[in-house]
């Protein structure tokens, strides 16, 4: 018994000590908020840019004022110092040996509303480790250091470490989601979709230090896919930070296990979604795989013009992929739709379409992946000049908003389309790329695939190109083997019958 109470008189000390220490140098959180809940919200992971052995996490606390008008002299300026972070290290015994469990410190912004106070938290959790070809998972778990409380831990999240550049992989895309009854519907559905493993051996890699990785375990499990993209209009916040929280308990599930990347649609408020989704200037572009995703902000009318920084960037990043090896299958997104037989926005915004078809064609862009209007369409954008087709459009604003209807008469660019909610999943291996389209029509039905097809690196019905230097050795091994074999002749013609006996 004296143990126990020497024991609880050391603990309780301690508890003063740090509460002391987290009270002096701690995060500036409102004096009179009221922590919602000990889980933190708007949990999503996201890529970094160029570079695939990062992953950048965001999570949010959210503090309610105990009357209905906050007090004026709460600051929503971001914390000097961040007092906030995330411990993360990988599942696997094996690559335990090779990653330690390590910790990032957090960024902290905030935002009011008129009743709550938002500690908005971002990090990166860098350094992490991958065999080749076999699927490795992390886990990780965010804390917040209260003044007078301590430090408060969330549950224990798992994630995925973002594939090499040589390696085969799959995404998912879709916008226009909401948080009605139908966009709640395809959030269930991707997320028993992507709740899925897929086993597959650690044999397939001969190197060394994957199969002393087999020891540790014989079969891996991956998701079905790696990735998810939602192409603006997530939850139709239009401001209200009630709805964004809504909308990120719907996600969720996936949102925290997958890299979710989030483009800006009109229904999507840019500090709301900056402080909880994608950071400013919401055009980026990243590596995945075998694909190169370059993700555009077509919300800001200014913002991509032919004139501006973001068409600029675009150009250059375009004319960077020329000498990128190998080269990637490149996919763009946009909230805007360019080409479409759908009646919700009157067939496409052509002032965007004329700026960025004849980009998308010159540099063999394989797909442009769009939403805002709602429903599901896979056309082919036309050359202004040659009417070939030469990349693929995709409309994928089938994530839950009401659907729109499509006109009667289908062009000929128009491949295939469909009234149906759902979502996209493209696969990217060695030697070509696919898509499925996977339609969603009720909580209780599995999603059906109804259109799958073909992507070409080179865009869609592209000639295959041989390079020049290919084709000139090859020439030169024809005409000197038919030399060698022309001069062979002329020797064995020259030379009598009786000797070429007696040899």
């Amino acid at each position: 018994s004296t143990q126990s109470t020497w024991g609880t008189a050391l603990m309780w000390w301690w508890c003063v000590l740090v509460s002391a220490l987290v009270g002096c140098f701690g995060v500036p959180l409102p004096q009179d908020g009221v922590l919602h809940t000990m889980r933190p919200v708007h949990v999503n992971l996201r890529p970094v840019d160029s570079d695939a052995r990062s992953v950048a996490l965001h999570w949010s606390y959210r503090f309610a004022f105990p009357d209905s008008t906050p007090n004026a002299t709460h600051s929503v300026d971001p914390p000097a110092e961040a007092a906030a972070g995330v411990v993360y290290e990988p599942d696997d015994p094996y690559l335990q040996l090779h990653a330690v469990s390590q910790s990032a410190w957090a960024v902290l912004t905030a935002s009011q509303s008129e009743r709550d106070y938002y500690v908005h938290c971002e990090a990166v959790m860098s350094r992490l480790f991958k065999i080749q070809n076999v699927p490795s998972s992390y886990s990780y778990r965010m804390f917040l250091d209260r003044p007078n409380v301590g430090r408060v831990w969330s549950d224990s999240f798992r994630f995925f470490v973002p594939p090499s550049a040589e390696e085969s992989t799959a995404l998912v895309a879709y916008g226009d989601m909401g948080i009605w009854e139908n966009g709640v519907m395809v959030a269930q559905a991707l997320s028993t979709f992507l709740s899925r493993t897929n086993s597959s051996s650690s044999s397939s890699s001969s190197s060394s230090s994957s199969s002393s990785s087999s020891s540790s375990s014989s079969s891996v499990e991956q998701p079905p896919a790696s990735l998810v993209l939602h192409v603006g209009d997530l939850g139709y916040a239009d401001g209200d930070p009630v709805k964004w929280d809504k909308f990120a308990a719907q996600v969720n599930p996936y949102a925290s296990a997958l890299p979710y990347m989030a483009l800006p649609g009109n229904h999507d408020d840019l500090d709301g979604l900056s402080w909880r989704y994608n950071p400013r200037p919401f055009y980026r572009t990243f590596r995945w795989g075998r694909l190169r995703v370059i993700a555009l902000n077509t919300e800001e009318v200014a913002g991509l013009q032919r004139d501006s920084a973001q068409y600029q960037w675009l150009v250059d990043t375009l004319e960077s992929l020329e000498f990128e090896q190998p080269r990637p299958t490149v996919v763009v997104l946009g909230h805007k739709t360019l080409l479409t037989t759908s009646t919700g926005h009157g067939g496409g915004n052509v002032p965007l379409r004329d700026l960025l078809v004849p980009l998308l064609i010159k540099f063999k862009v394989a797909a442009y992946i769009c939403g805002d209007d709602h429903g599901y369409e896979r056309a082919l954008l036309v050359h202004p000049e040659s009417g070939t087709h030469t990349c693929l459009h995709l409309l994928v604003g089938s994530g839950g908003a009401r659907l729109d209807d499509f006109v009667p008469e289908q062009p000929s660019w128009s491949v295939f389309r469909q009234k149906s909610f759902g979502f996209l999943r493209i696969l990217s291996f060695a030697t070509h790329v696919s898509a499925e389209f996977f339609a969603v029509s009720s909580p209780d039905v599995p999603p059906t695939v109804i259109d799958s097809f073909m992507i070409s690196s080179g865009g869609p019905h592209s000639e295959v190109k041989v390079p020049v230097l290919l084709v000139v050795l090859s020439v030169l091994i024809i005409v000197s083997f038919s030399v060698y074999l022309f001069r062979a002749c002329l020797r064995l013609s020259a030379v009598p019958l009786g000797r070429r006996s007696l040899s």
